[in-house]
């Protein structure tokens, strides 16, 4: 598995040709500026290109770190609560943010490769340094934050616990590795070091060719890398694919072995309620609890927080850790009737699951009208000692009444009316399962809209989260057979049923 360690050193042996070169065809008069340029130029370009194949996965890492602000500020009792609102707003238009910061990152690389424009190159590094330094600082420092604390309230700050994370990683190589908070942190702060040695010597780096030809290498970059990013998110699905539910993943096999990871309990966060003092107290053995016998409920000790290991199995009696992904969140329910995950993990036959974790319309006031009708009882008399009772319609008036309904845009319904219907109707016929997946919010409204758009099959409902790590696409389609995933499609290049059922027989 590639870390962050093999990262730099591939960083630094590119870094290190490149500069060679560079000597060699005399266009640097020093060494350590050439290389310290190619290595991060080469490290801005790689990090910024693995984000460029799913800038959509970059965009909800930033609507993480915009609710986690947003929280934050909200729980201060001064000016700088009023930032709070800007979050929000902020997190409409997070795509564009993503893709603005990742063409932004890969010009930069470009521009310190080729030595475009030296001082206004030193001072675009140096800010987006700081802007990531500041990022991964505040989620690393929020492990010294008890999750009922606010984070500029220091004097809550307690030992540092690796659960308290606002933001469980900073999404700096997107999904192609996980970096720990703390370790992105230092890892930006090192990158802080050549970015300052930039702005106090720009004038030692090299430059590469004519102004002309530079200008014309970091317009190309950028705008080939805003193309890759388009591509990646509106016109189809990410052109590779680091997430767990990728095609040819055993998701049950995966859920299975995630389930039966094991942590041991290492030690605890303890708090002395009556003269409120935290401390770390580590257990002798792990899985032992004898913090109780000196640290006793009867002084005012009470357990904040445990202290545990990673995740791992037990194979061979030895120990191998495990990443848990967003698989063990696999869950999909049947509105009142529970969970039906194991039925769809473990369906034998072929299955097209529609995803859509957005229904994009709004629910409107819909009138409609009811009839009211009167009726009255006739006496009509049958004999001497006996009546009937007739019953007679005396008036049938007209009601109009009012309900809300919820009403698809027309351009998301016709996704569904012209793409995504004609290929379930045709899997159905063809004994295929069949099912649409929407979020818990949107559940509400799914009968209306199936109504709406005409659609035949049940829709179940699941986190948004999961369902935006399954596929980037709303609507979306996945195939899978006996819970592994076969193929997917964004809705703008769904194939038909004939193409589809050539291709899985």
């Amino acid at each position: 598995m590639t870390s962050l360690p093999t990262l730099l050193i591939s960083f630094a042996i590119v870094g290190m040709i490149l500069t060679i070169w560079t000597v060699w065809k005399k266009k640097s008069n020093s060494t350590f500026w050439t290389f310290l340029q190619y290595f991060c130029g080469v490290w801005f370009v790689f990090s910024g290109l693995v984000k460029a194949v799913d800038p959509i996965g970059t965009a909800y890492k930033m609507l993480d770190y915009f609710a986690a602000f947003e929280t934050t500020f909200e729980g201060l009792d001064n000016v700088f609560k009023g930032i709070a609102p800007l979050f929000p707003w902020l997190a409409k238009y997070s795509l564009g943010f993503s893709i603005t910061m990742i063409v932004l990152e890969i010009a930069i690389g470009a521009m310190l490769m080729v030595g475009y424009t030296r001082k206004w190159t030193a001072w675009l590094f140096f800010l987006i340094v700081f802007f990531f330094t500041i990022l991964t600082g505040f989620t690393f420092l929020t492990g010294y934050v008890p999750s009922d604390a606010n984070f500029f309230d220091f004097a809550k700050w307690g030992p540092y616990v690796k659960e308290y994370m606002r933001v469980t990683d900073c999404g700096c190589f997107g999904d192609f590795i996980k970096l720990d908070p703390k370790i992105s942190f230092f890892k930006d702060l090192g990158l802080m070091v050549p970015a300052l040695l930039f702005m106090w010597r720009s004038r030692n780096k090299h430059q590469l060719w004519t102004a002309r030809t530079r200008n014309i290498v970091v317009g190309l970059v950028t705008v080939g890398s805003l193309l890759l990013c388009v591509r990646n998110t509106y016109w189809d699905l990410p052109m590779v694919d680091f997430r767990p539910f990728k095609i040819g993943s055993d998701v049950r096999a995966q859920k299975e072995l995630e389930a039966s990871a094991k942590i041991d309990i290492l030690g605890w966060v303890l708090e002395d309620t009556i003269n409120h003092v935290k401390i770390k107290y580590m257990e002798p053995e792990p899985g032992k609890i004898t913090y109780y016998k000196e640290y006793t409920a009867a002084k005012g000790w009470k357990v904040r927080e445990q202290i545990k290991t990673d995740f791992y199995i037990l194979k061979d009696s030895v120990k191998v850790p495990i990443t848990k992904t967003k698989v063990s969140d696999f869950a999909v329910e049947d509105g009142d009737n529970g969970e039906v995950t194991d039925d769809l993990l473990n369906e034998k036959n072929y299955s097209l699951m529609i995803v859509a974790y957005h229904l994009e319309g709004e629910k409107q006031t819909e009138t409609y009208t009811v009839q009211d009708t009167t009726w009255v009882n006739d006496t009509i008399v049958v004999s001497v000692d006996s009546i009937r009772l007739q019953p007679r319609v005396q008036s049938v008036q007209a009601r109009k009444l009012e309900r809300l309904v919820f009403v698809p845009t027309p351009e998301y319904a016709a996704l569904f009316q012209n793409g995504v219907n004609p290929l379930a109707e045709a899997a159905q016929k063809a004994g295929w399962k069949v099912y649409c997946i929407t979020t818990f919010g949107d559940s509400e409204v799914s009968a209306d809209f199936a109504k709406k758009v005409g659609a035949k099959y049940p829709f179940y409902r699941a986190d948004d989260k999961l369902l935006k790590t399954i596929i980037r696409a709303s609507p979306g389609v996945v195939v899978w057979k006996d819970g592994v995933v076969l193929d997917m499609y964004h809705h703008k290049h769904l194939p038909t049923f004939e193409a589809l059922g050539a291709k899985w027989k």
